[in-house]
């Protein structure tokens, strides 16, 4: 009465199929294991790294070797990472008999030397220029000579009355430093602390200003008597400004600060400031609000703009082919990539909450233009400086002609989410981008050090193809690029006194949990699966036998149902992966066949389903290794009925037993032709209510199992409906049990009646 039938899948060369576990729904739906992501978040790397001995803060590379600045320290590294140099810049002894740039040799150190800035000028020789916190900001210039860091060191120190050797102040520094003309100008930003009891005496930074060096390169000296500018008395220390990013691009500087939005409000945003860099005393000078918006849809499929107000690290980078297509760009244009975060009310203190946004500089620059035209400006409030510029509604240029301005643009544009949403529950501490192949490759570091990769797409698949933990401290907004034009290209990103080497292309492939991830993840990153490991792989880690990039090894689950009745036409459902699955996402019914104890069973759709017509009656014996599925072939018998009657108004809950009830893939109960709808089976036992009859009859009951058909023994009694004439007796009485039973001596007086 019950024969397997066999199963079996041809077609396909060299597969193995594998029997797991089941996920399937009630109604035979294929249905993959809930919430597991396509990345293994646990997987980590071991990558080249370099341990400084106190916190790290600066970076920069220059032919080949990557100079670190770290508290008290600068130290130059080969490419992979191994100390090749070590100058020391502090501690030191500071006070105002010291000189600024030794200290007092003869007293014991009282002062940290934490790197604000560290910046590389070739126009005249190799120089790096490194600034720290000891003496008031003061920058040394090292001549570079084999990456040797102590060949020649001058201190900027010199003793300059206008202040121009104060470079780098406690809060934050930022410089940028272009060739114009034949002089190297060096445009600095410095961050503005909240502190208001600081005493003036001791504000020696001027918070924008433009320098150059002196002639014997010894020291700094301003381009000119007006190259400067700083908040105005009554908001040092009270109005906090942090300079986050800077660059040069075209004709322009360029500044990314987060501030308050106004003199008197407590809320905080981001402003974009543009300066000429052909400017001598900051004649063009422009700030805009920057920020990020992502667009959350309601139930209603209203859309609500989030506005991600706080940046908090950025990168402009050269955008890959496919980009530069989705945003009709130039092949010269720069682009910024921006991370953002919402901050906490009238705080510049960033939530758990990012967002990226992704803009050419050139957009940037019409926004500018476009608000400067429309008059959406006001002068500046928090700046003094030189006199007042005029405005001139025609000129926005940096040429000789053009008449200066510094203005505050009103008005903003700001760009939307590029990843709608997706970073929503993070908070991304750094950001950068390269073009790798035709592909824009964005490296994203988060406050709980986590490092994420992804392909920057107006279209394509943007899902994260890496997410690991770097460190268990946070990524900082300090990133350096090593070897941008080789393909083994890799970013060297800060944790604390650790820096890491991470390749653009990925550190490893074993993060892509399974098969179809990684056939599917970008080309440039190299993997492949691994069959006899079961494991995402470059080609080194693997034999070149077991390695494929092209195809995934067939699994099965389960098949549904596990038993069909004889001689019926039953629809089976194989639950499984990659079914006919190529790296084009490829699906040919004649990859995979299904045999079924001879008779084929032709795949027609991708999601499994293959209609047979089974007619099967024994078998004496099957394969038993795991290329094999056994299908039970039963024949299916009712035993009985009950009750055999019920009133011709239907509703009766009829109870069918016998053996095999449950076979197949779809079963129905019909009574006279009538449906008796299923309420609940098992092997042995179906229940069904039963239709209604206009008249008192007699009919067969009949179970339908893919399109075989099996009878009762007995037939079903309609008869007339019940009637009910009367009923007695018609009233009762509520039940009452006292405590106790009372007495004429315990009832009170009047009530003995």
């Amino acid at each position: 009465a019950r024969a397997p039938a066999v199963l079996t899948l041809t077609g396909i060369t060299g597969i193995v199929v594998t029997l797991s576990t089941l996920w399937w729904e009630v109604k035979g739906q294929c249905k993959g294991p809930r919430d597991i992501s396509k990345l293994n978040l646990s997987v980590t790397y071991d990558l080249p790294h370099f341990v400084s001995d106190t916190p790290v803060q600066k970076l920069l590379v220059f032919n080949g070797s990557v100079y670190v600045g770290a508290t008290n320290k600068l130290t130059a590294l080969s490419e992979d990472l191994k100390k090749t140099h070590e100058y020391k810049t502090g501690p030191v002894h500071e006070g105002p008999r010291c000189s600024a740039c030794e200290g007092c040799r003869d007293q014991p150190p009282n002062a940290n030397n934490t790197s604000m800035a560290l910046l590389m000028e070739t126009y005249y020789d190799p120089e790096l220029f490194s600034c720290g916190t000891v003496g008031n900001g003061v920058c040394s210039r090292h001549l570079l000579e084999d990456g040797e860091l102590d060949v020649e060191v001058n201190c900027l120190g010199s003793h300059n009355k206008d202040g121009s050797r104060y470079v780098a102040g406690p809060a934050g520094t930022q410089i940028v430093n272009v060739e114009v003309g034949g002089v190297v100008r060096f445009f600095v930003a410095n961050s503005e602390p909240l502190n208001p009891s600081l005493p003036s005496s001791s504000r020696l930074h001027h918070t924008i200003s433009i320098r150059k060096m002196w002639e014997t390169q010894d020291r700094f000296e301003f381009v000119s008597e007006h190259s400067y500018m700083d908040l105005t008395p009554g908001l040092r220390g009270n109005y906090p400004l942090h300079y986050i990013y800077s660059f040069q691009s075209g004709a322009y500087v360029y500044f990314l600060t987060v501030q308050r939005e106004g003199g008197t409000s407590k809320a905080f945003h981001t402003r974009i400031v543009r300066m000429c860099s052909s400017d001598l005393e900051l004649l063009h000078y422009v700030e805009m609000p920057f920020e990020c918006i992502y667009s959350e849809k309601g139930r209603r499929k209203r859309s609500t703009q989030v506005v991600f107000n706080i940046l908090q690290a950025a990168h402009v980078a050269k955008a890959g082919n496919d980009l530069r297509r989705d945003m009709d760009l130039k092949e010269e244009d720069d682009v910024l990539f921006a991370a953002f975060a919402r901050s906490k009310p009238d705080s510049p203190e960033p939530t758990a909450s990012s967002t990226v946004c992704v803009i050419s500089v050139s957009e940037i620059n019409s926004f500018f233009k476009d608000f400067i035209q429309k008059g959406h400006t006001k002068p500046l409030y928090h700046f003094t400086g030189s006199e007042e510029k005029p405005y001139n509604q025609t000129s926005f240029g940096c040429g000789k002609h053009e008449k200066g301005y510094r203005l505050e643009v009103t008005r903003t544009r700001p760009p939307e989410d590029w990843f709608s949403g997706r970073f929503r529950n993070v908070l991304l501490t750094s950001i950068s981008a390269m073009p790798i192949q035709d592909h824009t490759v964005a490296t994203l570091g988060t406050a709980d050090g986590r490092v994420i990769q992804v392909v920057v797409s107006r279209f394509g698949n943007t899902d994260p193809h890496v997410d690991f933990l770097l460190d268990t401290r946070p990524v900082s907004s300090e990133v350096a690029v090593l070897s941008p034009e080789r393909p083994d290209a890799s970013l060297l990103l800060i944790t604390g006194n650790k820096v890491s080497k991470v390749p653009v292309i990925g550190p490893g492939c074993e993060h892509l949990w399974n098969c179809s991830t990684c056939l599917l993840a970008p080309a440039f990153m190299g993997c492949g699966w691994c069959r006899n490991r079961n494991l995402c792989t470059r080609s080194p880690q693997c034999a070149a036998s077991h390695w494929s990039q092209d195809s995934c090894p067939l699994l099965i689950t389960e098949v549904f149902p596990a038993a069909a009745p004889l001689k019926g036409h039953t629809s089976i459902t194989i639950c499984g992966k990659n079914f006919g699955f190529s790296k084009k996402d490829r699906f040919d019914g004649k990859l995979i066949e299904v045999d079924v104890a001879g008779a084929k069973c032709k795949l027609t759709k991708k999601d499994s389903t293959c209609n047979v017509r089974v007619m099967i009656t024994s078998f004496s014996s099957w394969p038993g290794d795991c290329s094999y599925i056994i299908l039970h072939m039963q024949n299916p018998v009712i035993k009985g009925i009950f009750p055999e009657f019920g009133p011709k108004s239907g509703g009766t809950r009829l109870t069918i037993r016998g053996s095999y009830l449950n076979s197949g893939s779809s079963r129905k109960v019909t009574i006279g032709g009538a449906t008796c709808v299923v309420q609940s089976e098992s092997a042995d036992m179906l229940t069904c209510q039963t239709p209604s009859q206009d008249s008192p009859s007699q009919h067969k009951v009949q179970l339908h199992m893919d399109g075989v058909i099996r009878e009762a023994p007995a037939n079903y009694t309609y008869n007339e409906d019940p009637l009910i004439h009367s009923v007695q007796p018609t009233r009762s009485f509520i039940r009452c049990i006292p405590h106790t039973i009372p007495t004429a001596a315990t009832l009170p007086e009047g009530l003995l009646t």
